[in-house]
């Protein structure tokens, strides 16, 4: 192969490269922003904000129905495999994380903590309008969800 024959494979490497990730961000961006805001869980037990955390984004409760136990103290991650962890208040929790568009732009997918039983997720989230649907899933098959509202 010639030295100008690389150099036009290269090239055209190159520009189909730019073209792709030029044509792939704004969908990513859109998807990233439809997340954006404060979500109502199905059952109404609690508000997420979804924001950004660093280059992508993560989900952390904002809102509790009952933010106090039956003591009148702040609700606690007692279900945490970490005992170090069980005396943080559930209110405030960074649950979600690592959320970014898939290859096809049609979800976002990251990790979802469940204070409910201490176990960690993979989720996948799919805003439209003012409801996004929420799929919890342990090894991609074993899948439960909801939909959630928008707040704000």
């Amino acid at each position: 192969m010639t030295k100008t024959r690389r150099l036009t494979l290269l090239y055209v490497a190159i520009v189909s490269t730019l073209l792709a990730v030029m044509c792939v961000t704004p969908a990513s961006a859109q998807l990233r922003e439809k997340a954006f805001g404060v979500w109502a869980e199905e059952d109404g037990e609690a508000h997420i904000e979804i924001a950004p955390c660093e280059d992508k984004l993560c989900g952390r409760i904002v809102w509790l129905k009952k933010p106090t136990d039956d003591t009148g103290r702040p609700q606690m991650d007692l279900n945490n495999p970490n005992p170090a962890l069980r005396a943080r208040p559930i209110l405030g929790l960074l649950i979600m994380a690592g959320l970014q568009a898939n290859n096809d732009n049609t979800y976002l997918e990251g990790r979802v903590y469940n204070s409910e039983d201490g176990k960690i997720y993979d989720v996948y989230l799919t805003p439209e309008g003012n409801t996004m649907k929420v799929e919890g899933c342990l090894m991609k098959f074993l899948c439960a969800s909801q939909t959630w509202t928008r707040v704000r």
